[in-house]
This record gives C-alpha cells, sequence and structure tokens, in this order.
C-alpha cells in the first residue's frame, strides 16, 4: 500500500517549523533519527524497509543459529477469559492479527477510491479495472498450468495479487521521470486487484465453516453500525466490537484478517464537506480569541468531524501497516531455508516454476491483454503521454506480489511446510525478477525514442509575463512553471507544495501555470481550463485558479457557474465566453507548449526554465531552485481572500398584476438564429443515437412540452415542426425567447437541476420530438463525448441569453465611459439588475446595436425589460421608465429574434 501518512508516526516532542515541515524537538535521540524517518517517508522508503525486513528474515533462518528462526516464530501464545483460551504461535498471531490492520488499510482505501477516488468515474477506471481481472485470471491460469492434476494445484491464489507497496517503490526507482499518469494506472490496478485477492481469499480459503460463529460475526458488524447511525464515534466502544468480530470470524472459519476489510467498507467515506470545514475555523478563530479547553476541545472535534473517519483512520493506520506491520509480517514469513536441497527441489517443483511463470509471465501478458482490450471495447484510453512499453513496464512490476502472496502460501499449504517453502522460493524469486523485468522494459522504453527526438526539457515557449499567469512580481530571480489540469488529483495535491515555496520565498518567487488538462482521463478538464482563461479575462484568474483545486470534484458547467458568481464574475459574460469557447485556443497553445517542452503528465514543473524530474514536494522543488545560488529561503507568509457570491436566481422577476391572458402565439414566428453555438443543428449520427435513447412522439399545436413550476423535464430533439420557448406564457408579459425548428434540441443547464422550470415549451406548428429521459441521455453522452461537449457548450451560452433577459435594463455603450457609469449607478441606486453590453470589447455587440436599429450617435442606449429601448436616457427619462413599467421610446421590432439575441 501507499504510504501517504507518515507523518502520523511523528513523536510528541517534534515542532513544526515555520516552513510547514518536522523539525526535531532537543538535541537527544530524536533529533539524531529525524534525518532517517523523513527519508522513510516515501513509497521507496517503505519498500526498502520491507526488503530489508526480508533479507533479515533470509539471514536469520540460513545462519549458524537458524534453528531459532522457526523456534521463536512457532512459541505459543494464549489468551485466557475464565476457562476460554485463545491460543495460537507468533506467527499466526502476525499473520492472522497484526495483519487485520494491513486489511482494514487496504479496506478503507478501496472504500475512498470507490466513494470518492478513480474509480467512481466508469470511463477513467475501466481499462485499469479489466487490466485487474485479466491480471487477476491469466497468472492463475497459468500456474494451474503448471500443477494441472495435483493438490498443489489449490495454490493458485499465490500468484493473484500485487504488492502496491513495493510496486510504488521500485517504480519510483527503477520507473520514467515524469510516471504520474503511469503512477496513477498503476494505483488504480493495484486497487481493483486487492479487491479481486480479498474476494479470492474470502471464498476459496474458508475452511469449515461456522455458522453460528459467522452470524455472531455479522451481529457485532451491525452493532458498529448501530454505533455509527447514534452517532457515537469514541474509539473504544468501536475497539470492543471490533475485537468480538475477529474472534468470531476466526472461529467462524473465514479468515480473520477480512473482518478488517469489512469494518473499512463500513467506515464512511466523504469528501470533505465545507460547511463543516467553515464551523471549524469558526471555532478555531474562537479558541484563538479565548484560549480555554472548552473552546480547545469543541474545535478539535469539529475539525475530526469535517473530515470522513475513513481517511483520518487511513491516515492513522497507514504508517503503521507501512513501517511496522508489514515489516514484521515479512519477517515471520520470508524466512525461508535456502539449503542446497531446497533449492534443488525448488528448482525443479512445479509449484515453484507455475509460481514464478504466473508472477513474471502471467501479470505481464495479463494486464496488457486486458489494457489492449479495454481500449479496442472503447471502454476507456489510456493517459496522454502513455507508451505501450511504459505500460508494459509497469504491468512487469506488477508481478511482485510480495506481501499477498506470502499471505496466500500460508493459506493454501497448511498441512505440507515442504510445498509452503517451495511456493515462498517462487514468491522471492519472481519478485525479483519481475523488478529486473520492469527495469529493462522501460530501458528499452528510453532507447527506442526515435534518434534525435530525444524528449525537450527546456521550456518552449519562455515564460512571457504579457501572457502568462504570473503569480508574484514578474522580474522575481526564482522561476517555478507548472503544468497542471484542474482535475488530476496529484495537481491538487501540488497546490499545498506551490503555496509552501511561496510562503518561503516571498517576493523573491514568480510561480506560472500553464494548462495541461488530460482530457482522456479527466473529461471535465477542459472546460474548467477554459473557465479559467474566461475568468482571467475579467482580472479574475487566480481566484478562479484556486477556487477550481479547493473544488475538483464540482467542475461540471453548473458547478462553473456557480464558481464564477462566487468570486464575483460577470455571469452572463463568462457563461457566454465559455459556451463559446473562445478561449480554447489560449488553452491549446499550453497545451501545445506542454508538447514542445516534453511534459508528459500532470503535474510537471519546470525550475529556472529547465524540467524538473525529481519529486514535487515542497523541499525538492526548494533544493531545486535554490541549487547554484547559495540561498537560504525566507518565509513571508500572505494570505488574501476573496468574498462568496450567490449564483443569480433565474426566473420571475417581478409580480405582475393582473391582466387578461395572453392570445396564442403565432404559428409562423421564424427560427431564432444560432449566434456563438447557442443553437445548433445536430447531424445525422447524432440524432441517430439520441433516437437510440428516446422515444418518438408528434404533438399538436399549443400543447406544451414542459411548464413553468414543473419540478423538472426531459431533453427533447426536434426532428420536425416548430417549437417556441416561452417566459411567462399565457400572461400579458409574455415573450419568446427563442424558437426551435428541426435537428435542434431543447433545455438549458436547469436540465440537469432539481429546480423547478421557469420556461415553458410551445409548439407552434405540428412537430415530431425525440424525448430523452434523464438518465438515457448522460447515457447517450457516454457514448458521444462530442455530443455531450456541443449540448453543454449550447447550454452555457443560453444561460447567458437568459441572464440578459433576467436583467430589468440591459446597457449598451462603451465600458468605460461616464455615461454607462452613471446607468450603472441609476439601476443599483433604484434596486435594479442591470446587463452591460460593452461595444468595445463584445465580439456580439455590432450586431446587438443592428438588431436594435441604433447606431455609435446613440449610445448609451437602455433596454427596458418589457423590450422598449431609450437613446442616451437621462435620470429623468428612467425615472419616468421604472415608474411606468414600460416608459418611452421606440418598441423593439416584433420579432422575437432580437429581444433573444439581446
Amino acid at each position: 500500500m501507499s504510504t501517504d501518512g507518515a507523518s502520523a508516526l511523528r513523536p510528541a516532542g517534534d515542532a513544526e517549523d515555520p516552513g510547514g515541515q518536522s523539525s526535531p524537538g532537543g538535541r537527544g535521540l530524536l533529533a539524531r533519527v529525524a534525518p532517517m524517518r523523513r527519508s522513510l517517508r516515501t513509497e521507496a522508503g517503505s519498500a526498502g524497509l520491507l526488503l530489508a525486513a526480508t533479507i533479515a528474515a533470509l539471514v536469520w533462518a540460513n545462519s549458524p543459529v537458524g534453528d531459532s528462526y522457526a523456534a521463536f516464530w512457532h512459541t505459543e501464545f494464549a489468551l485466557r477469559w475464565g476457562a476460554t483460551e485463545l491460543s495460537l504461535d507468533l506467527k499466526h498471531w502476525v499473520n492472522d492479527g497484526l495483519m487485520v490492520f494491513f486489511f482494514f488499510v487496504v479496506g478503507l482505501e478501496i472504500k475512498r477510491e470507490l466513494v470518492i477516488g478513480e474509480l467512481t468515474d466508469r470511463r477513467r477506471a475501466a481499462v485499469p479495472a479489466l487490466a485487474a481481472v485479466t491480471g487477476l485470471a491469466v497468472p492463475a491460469l497459468v500456474y494451474v498450468a503448471f500443477n494441472l492434476g495435483d493438490e498443489a494445484a489449490s495454490g493458485w491464489g499465490v500468484v493473484i495479487s500485487t504488492d502496491t507497496a513495493f510496486l510504488l517503490g521500485v517504480l519510483a526507482l527503477v520507473g520514467p521521470s515524469c510516471p504520474a499518469p503511469l503512477r496513477l494506472f498503476l494505483l488504480t490496478l493495484a486497487i481493483a486487484d486487492d479487491v479481486g485477492a480479498l474476494v479470492v481469499i474470502a471464498v476459496f480459503y474458508t475452511d469449515d465453516l461456522q455458522l453460528l460463529a459467522l452470524g455472531l460475526a455479522v451481529l457485532g458488524l451491525a452493532l458498529m453500525l448501530g454505533l455509527r447511525y447514534l452517532r457515537v464515534w469514541r474509539g473504544p466502544a468501536y475497539l470492543v466490537l471490533a475485537s468480538a468480530v475477529w474472534v468470531a470470524m476466526y472461529e467462524s472459519g473465514v479468515h480473520p484478517t477480512l473482518a478488517g476489510v469489512v469494518i473499512a467498507l463500513l467506515t464512511p467515506a466523504y469528501a470533505a464537506r465545507r460547511e463543516e470545514v467553515a464551523d471549524a475555523a469558526r471555532l478555531v478563530r474562537a479558541y484563538q480569541q479565548s484560549p480555554n479547553p472548552g473552546f480547545a476541545r469543541a474545535a478539535r472535534l469539529s475539525i475530526d468531524r469535517s473530515v470522513s473517519a475513513g481517511e483520518r483512520l487511513q491516515q492513522l493506520w497507514q504508517p503503521w501497516t507501512s513501517f511496522v506491520i508489514v515489516p514484521v509480517f515479512a519477517l515471520a514469513n520470508a524466512g525461508v531455508p535456502l539449503t542446497g536441497e531446497t533449492l534443488r527441489a525448488a528448482a525443479s517443483s512445479p509449484v515453484t516454476l507455475g509460481v514464478v511463470a504466473g508472477l513474471v509471465l502471467g501479470k505481464l501478458v495479463g494486464i496488457l491483454a486486458g489494457t489492449g482490450l479495454a481500449v479496442r471495447l472503447g471502454l476507456g484510453a489510456l493517459a496522454p503521454g502513455l507508451t505501450g512499453l511504459q505500460v508494459a513496464g509497469g504491468a512487469a512490476l506488477s508481478g511482485i506480489g510480495f506481501t499477498i502472496s506470502l499471505f496466500i502460501v500460508d493459506l493454501a499449504f497448511t498441512g505440507d511446510e515442504r510445498l509452503a517453502d517451495q511456493a515462498r522460493v517462487g514468491v522471492l524469486t519472481a519478485s525479483v525478477l519481475a523488478a529486473l523485468l520492469g527495469w529493462a522494459l522501460f530501458r528499452v522504453a528510453d532507447l527506442r525514442r526515435p534518434a534525435g527526438a530525444v524528449r525537450p526539457s527546456v521550456l518552449d515557449p519562455p515564460v512571457d509575463p504579457g501572457r502568462d499567469h504570473v503569480r508574484g512580481p514578474a522580474d522575481a530571480p526564482l522561476t517555478l512553471v507548472e503544468y497542471g489540469d484542474f482535475e488530476c488529483p496529484f495537481c491538487g495535491r501540488a497546490t499545498g507544495s506551490v503555496e509552501e515555496l511561496r510562503e518561503r520565498f516571498g517576493d523573491r518567487l514568480r510561480y506560472v501555470f500553464r494548462h495541461l488538462p488530460l482530457v482522456d482521463v479527466h473529461p471535465h478538464a477542459r472546460l474548467a481550463a477554459e473557465a479559467a482563461e474566461a475568468a482571467a479575462a475579467q482580472g479574475r484568474f487566480w481566484e478562479m485558479h484556486d477556487r477550481l483545486f479547493t473544488m475538483q470534484d464540482r467542475l461540471t458547467p453548473p458547478d462553473l457557474l456557480e464558481h464564477a458568481a462566487a468570486i464575483g464574475l460577470d455571469v452572463q459574460r463568462f457563461a457566454r465566453d465559455l459556451g463559446a469557447g473562445r478561449y480554447a485556443r489560449r488553452v491549446q497553445e499550453d497545451v501545445d507548449s506542454a508538447e514542445a517542452s516534453g511534459v508528459e503528465g500532470t503535474p510537471t514543473f519546470f525550475v529556472g526554465g529547465h524540467r524538473h524530474t525529481g519529486p514535487h514536494d515542497a523541499d525538492s522543488l526548494s533544493a531545486a531552485l535554490l541549487a547554484g545560488t547559495g540561498a537560504d529561503p525566507v518565509a513571508d507568509p500572505s494570505g488574501d481572500g476573496v468574498g462568496a457570491r450567490v449564483l443569480p436566481a433565474l426566473g420571475g422577476r417581478r409580480e405582475a398584476p393582473a391582466r387578461p391572458p395572453a392570445g396564442p402565439l403565432p404559428s409562423d414566428l421564424p427560427e431564432t438564429p444560432d449566434r456563438d453555438g447557442a443553437f445548433p443543428r445536430l447531424g445525422d449520427a447524432q440524432v441517430a443515437l439520441l433516437e437510440r435513447y428516446g422515444t418518438r412522439r408528434t404533438w399538436q399545436p399549443g400543447q406544451t412540452l414542459f411548464r413553468e413550476g414543473d419540478p423538472g423535464y426531459e431533453f427533447q430533439l426536434v426532428l420536425s415542426g416548430s417549437v417556441a420557448v416561452v417566459e411567462h406564457h399565457g400572461h400579458p408579459d409574455q415573450r419568446v425567447v427563442s424558437v426551435h425548428g428541426a435537428r435542434r434540441f431543447l433545455g438549458e443547464l436547469d436540465l440537469f437541476s432539481d429546480r423547478p422550470v421557469f420556461l415553458t415549451a410551445v409548439v407552434l406548428r405540428p412537430a415530431e420530438v425525440v424525448t430523452v429521459p434523464d438518465a438515457r441521455i448522460r447515457q447517450a453522452f457516454a457514448a458521444d463525448p462530442a455530443l455531450e461537449e456541443l449540448v453543454l457548450r449550447a447550454f452555457l451560452v443560453r444561460r447567458s441569453l437568459l441572464l440578459a433577459l433576467a436583467a430589468d435594463l440591459r446597457v449598451v455603450g462603451r465600458g468605460t465611459s461616464g455615461e454607462t457609469a452613471r446607468l450603472r449607478r441609476f439601476a443599483e441606486h433604484h434596486g435594479l439588475t442591470a446587463a452591460v453590453v460593452d461595444v468595445e470589447t463584445d465580439d456580439d455587440a455590432r450586431a446587438l446595436l443592428a438588431d436594435l436599429g441604433v447606431d455609435d450617435d446613440d449610445l448609451p442606449v437602455v433596454v427596458w425589460r418589457s423590450g422598449r429601448v431609450l437613446r442616451r436616457p437621462t435620470d429623468a427619462e428612467l425615472t419616468a421608465l421604472v415608474e411606468d413599467g414600460r416608459g418611452p421610446g421606440a418598441p423593439v421590432p416584433p420579432s422575437p429574434v432580437p429581444q433573444e439575441e439581446t
């Protein structure tokens, strides 16, 4: 397993330095061993400790005092309660007892990935998940082929699993220099692999099932769930019940370590809840203002509640399992006497040969076959920058099946120590061969790069303060450039390192962010990158940058609009820019520069214009920044914040006095012209796809597809005829928002909302319409991502149009002029909502002027909510306009088109 969270082992004597790093307390033993403890807080360090324990076990078992190895681990240790006794030797206390915590951490990681991690996205997880399935099946078949017809064939479970800690540790040592996409692929594969291995242990290695004891274990689990629903969070109660469940599982015949997995899967896992985080921050501020035990306890409990129990327990126990329990397990299980007789027997043993072939060749072939099959079937795709040889190298490293393989050896060969030793020799041999094979494949991948096409390592183009997004002084002596992806979890974690560096260096550092959205694995990343650029156009890039990384789980188009409102953007302009794809080219320029600079994954950092190839923690990046300068970082903590605002609601603006109902809509209203992609027509293939997922129906004039106030509606595609979307349908102030003809779809971002509908879709001429239910439209989008992007961008542009229509008045003028500012102030003073169209910056302004029948000499122009137009209005005219509710001035032409486009 991964070794993140090793800080949980920090002794109480440690203190935190200003840079956020652990510094030793005092001058004693802790101060001397602190550097070693920090070096172990890496995946390679964890794997190294496990390797050291394995070597120690082999040396002990083959030393002159080798007999003491078996004698020690077979020492009996018993627990007695009255006449009841539980007696196991030390080896089984490790394998059946301590390893419960290892499997508990495995279960917590599985639960997290299933609920809020990589396995929540079917397309993202499909390739490694299928590769994990074939990576389980093929090695097992290879092993059985060597032992067919022999009772040793039952040991096939030995070859199915991958040791995640060893895998990631060896990958860090021998893998490619920029392995983030490969690491993510292998980590997802390992999690799915662990699920399969645990199922195999539960189903195939359970003997003499005792139903009464199993029922007691289930009862204990039910009581734990009951405590959870009673909001009992104290550890001792759960510890007592967990111990009882472990004993009951042991007596039932089911391997007791599975109790750890089941308990982990019942442990809550969820993303940090923002309201609880805010509450915790409030209590911390209260404690800072008035330090006392009551506030201290409340703040501590509130902070704990804001993070799920699963993540807190994983951080607590993962370092103990990585640095203590698993090395002790290796010490207890890897001590095979390597006598000449044992080695000769293993060299010709079908068990040893089957284990080696299954782990080394079976894993490689199985994972590659599953990966190729998933890609060919269109279930998913490999991340950009990943080559086949790199995947092969990772697949070969997956043959390191050390921990769970040795664990299953103890289950599969209980009655035959000779076969167990041969299987252990096979596991040890396979782990070495798999590591060497993985290293060789990575080296071949490097050698196969075309001559003269060595991956660039220099930033291309260099930083340009006039174009790039720079945080810090433009002339700062130190430069750090990051290529990032707003949906990439590794980039999200790297933001902490960047913030720490900014605190350390202050004005001596300029930080530059460039986009590299990995669209194949992060479906929302490109639109999020464009959202950041749309925010930059309004001077708020860094506010949007920080918010997107803080809320990586909320990057859908409606979420992006909420983020825009929260940081104070003009949401109408933002939605229009995002929907029209105005900054797609700007994002693509960054993508092109990433390719020219040799970037293969995210995050990738450039220090002083050269690609950084080591870890990207704060210390490593700091050392790279200071290399050759002889300088020391200077802490300069600073912070800023942006107040949150709420996205304006859309819908009815004011209650109008009761008036006679409006007459029917004319049937010959013209179609609203498409502008900025708001009303596109679908192609034949897209229409055919939607027809497969929906139902076709004929509608008559006057019928409504959905009405204002409905709880929701479904995706509607007009095949023939004409449908109008109307605001305040049937009322005197009704107005046509848009008119749709053949091959156009209805709807807006509220299609995916649970809010009541605020528009009405009315059939003007007999129409054939395909209706696609919500669940089915999501399936259609999954089948055709291009269709999804087309629809979502159209919805964004439509939202910008609706925001303009929802305003009490729209001001068309020059944004920098005093007259436009005066009209803004008038609207604010009278409590009116105003939308400003700047003719100097808005690409659509000229078309709007033509629609309104005005020119530059008439500016500024005010369009009242009824559609009336005032040219260069005075405050008196505007006041009369407000009081009258309609106001004087020339009416807008009767066609709905100009109103829609404004």
